[in-house]
């Protein structure tokens, strides 16, 4: 496996250091930038743990939402992922024709439905949910136990603002 080339905003360096190189980053201190270099990381270690899986972090969010609150109406998952009702209702149709999810008609609102995860579909998210843990461990790896907690409780807190 070759490795990769580090990018300048993640060594932890002044811009000014990087200027010997010849490459000067003029976002290594923006915290929307590292955000984004974060994501990318994150999203590139789901992809590896999930390969050949069929699953991308938005369909596993939708699917894990719907086994964790048994009844979830697919807007309240919309408004919770911050996502278009659209998108979530392509990902419940696909999670539909897996026969990982059923919709059963809302009775205090005949034009909504309401998402329940089936048995083949909660023992499913078992398995998945065991290496979305691998995943997140080997994502924080280079962290210790106080920072893995305190780095969650401040995106949280971002998350509120």
């Amino acid at each position: 496996m070759s490795k990769k080339r580090l990018p300048t905003a993640l060594k932890g360096e002044a811009a000014s250091s990087d200027v010997a190189s010849g490459f000067v980053s003029p976002l290594s201190d923006s915290a929307g930038f590292l955000f984004r270099l974060a994501q990318i990381r994150a999203f590139d270690e789901f992809h590896r743990s999930f390969a050949g899986l069929g699953v991308t972090p938005t369909s596993f969010a939708v699917f894990a939402l719907i086994v964790a609150n048994r009844g979830i109406r697919p807007s309240a998952i919309a408004d919770e992922l911050r996502v278009k009702s659209s998108n979530v209702a392509a990902l419940v149709n696909a999670l539909v024709d897996k026969k990982l999810v059923v919709r059963r008609q809302d009775v205090a609102e005949l034009r909504a439905s309401r998402l329940y995860p089936t048995k083949v579909g909660v023992k499913a998210h078992q398995e998945m949910f065991k290496v979305h843990l691998l995943t997140d461990n080997h994502l924080l790896s280079a962290l210790d136990e106080k920072e893995r907690t305190k780095l969650i409780a401040l995106l949280r807190k971002l998350l509120q603002g």
